[in-house]
Parts: structure tokens; sequence; C-alpha cells
């Protein structure tokens, strides 16, 4: 924490609401999405003097409440044998699953599939050819880092700036900046966690914002305004600036997956729902190999005047346990040792509670049939993705709205970009024209293939209710290909209607001339003499 009576201290120290209330769920998203070791590791502050992982801690693995006093009067909480801790085994032992990180892929691996259609005048072409100063197009970088976080975190903020100078290059003219190449314009995306205070003006445009940067490892603060910015280190001390701009305002943008209702400038993530059941199995799974292993060692009940006073108990040559022996009385009797059977149901449970998470995680992403389709043996049946014809219409729908606000995230950075090229002299985007796809192939090939016969035959069978047949059909056929423009169902509506008609006159002609198999059914055949020349 920097000096609190130094004005620029007070800058850096600065922290909205929003970002306090949001910037913990922030980086348990990010670190859902990143799986792994980053998952197993993260922590959330700290419950009875211990870290809050995502991985929960019970009760009966707490130590003893009693806190130590050490000399000095210094006071800590009860510590636990490493070595004996249940949390710290299941913490190394259970896998982090990666639902988070599927579904992403998943869904935009489907979008990106299909061609993103992207038409822009020369200077933002250029831009789009090499977005980052690295080379990397705008498709690559949409694809590969803003969609996953966007998605994921629900909002995104990106800095457009020119690039830095070529060190050692004087720049006194626009003909030396053209030279250095440092007319153009780069963009860099900033974590929501590193974007720790703003101002918003009437238009929801950042009017000042504070972003936290990291140089070899060590935190600088650089504060924006309309007209300049400034570096600051940890402490509150100058590193560089006021600098001046000329974009007119703060060259940052927050993209958003919507917008939460209570707030003014946090977005909705689309995988929380995932990312909560992904936790949840985490634990279950956990618990599941924690009773796995603690049963895989059964106890042993025995005479209690074989347990030593150290509570061993004697065991001789290749494991021989040796029965107590009872001389009292005429006869002679051993007591016997006794396995103690572990009760499975707990166990059983914890498995139907995995499956019930996994159908759970499953839905909120539409990657799975739902119950009774074939091959279903339970509740539902998971699969790899969501190329399956039950869930073609909501998972368009979903990868539709998905596909849309992507979109708009892109009109949203063409428009800074412009700004920051026009040295804020324009931040439109009316000549741009950019189309994500609002229709996927859902279908697998040989759902499609059902799909095509069963439709084909129903148009082989139309004719007696013309109104009706040609709705029914409309319906079907929206349906079964959603997302496309209305031109194109206006389009497919006009064959329909050709069709029911062409065969509704052809029901008529039959009636008139006494035959009465229907169009699709086979007439007797007529006989053909053959003869031999």
């Amino acid at each position: 924490m920097a000096d609190s009576t130094d004005p620029a201290a007070r800058i850096i120290d600065r922290v909205h609401p929003e970002w306090a209330e949001h910037q913990v769920e922030w980086r348990w998203l990010y670190d859902s999405w990143e799986g792994g070791e980053r998952y197993r590791n993260a922590t959330y502050g700290s419950i009875g003097g211990f870290p809050l992982y995502n991985l929960i801690r019970h009760k009966r693995e707490l130590p003893d409440p009693s806190p130590i006093v050490q000399p000095g009067g210094a006071r800590y909480p009860g510590q636990l044998d490493y070595w004996s801790d249940d949390f710290e085994m299941r913490r190394a032992r259970t896998p982090v699953p990666d639902w988070v990180e599927s579904a992403v892929d998943t869904h935009l691996s489907k979008i990106y599939a299909r061609e993103v259609r992207r038409e822009a005048p020369e200077d933002v072409q250029a831009w789009f050819d090499d977005v980052d100063g690295m080379g990397t197009s705008i498709d690559e970088w949409m694809r590969d880092v803003i969609a996953p976080l966007v998605t994921v975190l629900g909002c995104l903020d990106v800095l457009f700036d020119h690039p830095k100078d070529p060190d050692g290059e004087p720049i006194a003219s626009n003909a030396d900046e053209k030279a250095a190449g440092t007319r153009g314009v780069v963009a860099t995306y900033i974590l929501p966690t590193n974007l720790r205070w703003w101002r918003l003006d009437a238009r929801g445009r950042y009017a000042e914002a504070v972003v936290r940067e990291y140089e070899d490892g060590a935190a600088r603060f650089r504060h924006w305004t309309a007209e300049d910015w400034t570096l600051y280190d940890a402490r509150g001390e100058l590193i560089q600036g006021p600098e001046t701009h000329d974009f007119g305002r703060v060259p940052i943008v927050r993209l958003m997956m919507g917008r939460k209702p209570r707030c003014r400038n946090v977005g909705t993530s689309v995988y929380k729902t995932a990312a909560s059941l992904m936790r949840e199995f985490y634990n279950r799974d956990s618990e599941l190999i924690l009773s796995d292993t603690t049963q895989a060692h059964p106890l042993l009940q025995c005479p209690e005047d074989y347990i030593k006073a150290d509570g061993t108990l004697p065991v001789g040559p290749n494991w021989l346990l040796p029965k107590k022996k009872n001389a009292q009385g005429g006869t002679a009797t051993y007591e016997g040792f006794d396995v103690v059977e572990f009760p499975k149901e707990g166990a059983d449970s914890l498995r139907i509670n995995k499956a019930d998470l996994r159908d759970a995680a499953d839905r909120s992403a539409y990657l799975q049939k739902p119950a009774g389709a074939a091959g279903s043996n339970g509740t539902t049946v998971a699969q790899t993705g969501i190329s399956k014809r039950l869930d073609q219409t909501t998972a368009n729908d979903f990868l539709a709205k998905v596909s849309g606000r992507l979109q708009s995230c892109e009109y949203e950075m063409v428009g800074m970009a412009r700004l920051v090229l026009s040295d804020g002299a324009d931040d439109s985007y009316d000549d741009v024209k950019i189309a994500y796809p609002t229709s996927f192939d859902l279908f697998t090939a040989e759902e499609l293939a059902k799909s095509i016969v069963n439709l084909q035959d129903i148009l082989e069978k139309v004719g007696a209710a013309p109104k009706t047949e040609v709705a029914l059909i409309s319906t079907l056929i929206r349906a079964a290909i959603p997302g496309r423009e209305d031109e194109e169902y206006a389009a497919f509506d006009a064959e329909i209607k050709r069709l029911v008609g062409d065969r509704e006159n052809e029901m008529e002609q039959r009636s008139e001339a006494g035959l009465d198999a229907p169009p699709g059914r086979a007439q007797d055949p007529v006989p053909v003499r053959v003869t031999h020349g």
C-alpha cells in the first residue's frame, strides 16, 4: 500500500466498489477456465486461518480450535500434521475437471468453423491484418484470445495506442512517424482484475481509469485521463509522465457479454453455471477418492489384551496374527480377529451425485441428449459435442446469441482503433461490415441423412390439406435449419407452396380421371410385348 498522504499514492490506491465486489469472482472464473495446478492451488481469501481453495476443508479437517500461545503473547491457530491431514491428501490426489475449458473450446470451435465475413476500408484492414503489433490477424486474435476471455469472464478491457517509438530514433515529423511505423494502432487486452478503478462519462465510456501493469514481475500503475497518462510504481512514486495524447478520451473499451442488471460496468459470464458445477464435482470427487482410499485398508478388531501400551499390535513372520488362547475351564478356546466392513452407501451416493452434476453441466452447455434418447440408460447421455439433433434448436439459439455478442465486440474495437488512428477525429464504423454466423451445422451425418429422407417422405404425401401442410412444413424447416436470414426462409416457403400446389393439382386430376392411387404409390404394371427380329 502506498503512502496515503501523497496525492499520487491516493490515485493508485483507488478501488472501484464494483471491482472490489467482483474481483474474486473474476479470478475464480479465470482459474476455472485455465484449470490444472492453477485451479488446484488458487486461493480466495482464508477461513479459520487457512487458505480458502477451490477444494473446501471440512470441519473435521480443521485443527484444534484452541490457539497456540507463543512466547511474547502471539497467538496462532492450532496446527495439523501435514502427513495426517486428509484435506491435503484430497487436494493433492484429486484431478481437476476441465468442464469450462471443454465447453469454451466446443462452442467457439462451432462459431469460428464458419467464416466471419469482414469488409473494411484500408485503414481498418491494416489493423485487421496486425491487431497487436506482432503480426496476429483479427481472426486469430478473436478466436484464441478475446472470445475465450470475454465469454468466461463476462467482460474484458482492450487498450488501443500507437506503437512504441523505436529506441534511439527521434520522431520529429509525420514523415518520421510513418518511417518508424508509429502511426498505426496496436491493441492490448486488460483483465478486469487489473483495471481497479474507473470513472465513466454519461455514455458509459471511460473518462478516467487506473490500470495495474507488470514489468519484470513488479507491479506498476498507469493513470489514464482524456488528455494524458501517468505511470507510477507500487509505492506511488512517479516513473513517467504525464504524457499527453490526442485521443480525446481514455482509449480503453470494455467488451461485455451482457451487463449485470445492478452494475454499470460488469458483464455476465456465459460459463458461470458450468464453473460452479465443476467446483462442486471437484469436491465430490475428492470425497470419493478419500472414501475409496480409506476402504482399501480395512480396520481390524482384536482382543484388547493383545494391544501393547504404546498402541501397537505384535505381528509374526509373514504378517501372521496370533489368536488369543483361553485356557479357563476344561476346553481351550481362541478369540478370533474380525475385519470391520465399511458401509458402501455413502460412496454410492457420491457416485450418483457426481453423475447428476455431470448431467447438469452438460445441460447448461447443451452437450447432452435428454432422457430417453437412443443409447440412454440413465437420466442423460453426455456427449463430446453439441452436434445432436434433439439439441439443434436450443444450442443454435445459444451459439447465435454468443456469436452476435462477439460481433458487437468487434464493432466496438473497430471504433476505438479508428479513434486512435485518427488521433481523436473519428470513431465511426459505419463503413465496416462484420458478419458472424447465425446458423450452425449441429446434426450428425446419420441424423442429417434421416432428416432428409423423412422430409422427402412427407413432401411425397402432401396435397390433401394445402394451407395446413404449408404452415406445418414451414415450421419444421425453421426448427431443422435455425438461424437463417428472413430472405432464405422466404425462399424456402415459396418452394414449399409451389410443391404443395403442384401436388394438390395432381390429386385433383387423378380424382377426375378416376385414379385412386395417391402420388408415390406404384401402379399396376403395363404388359409389354417383346418381339424378336
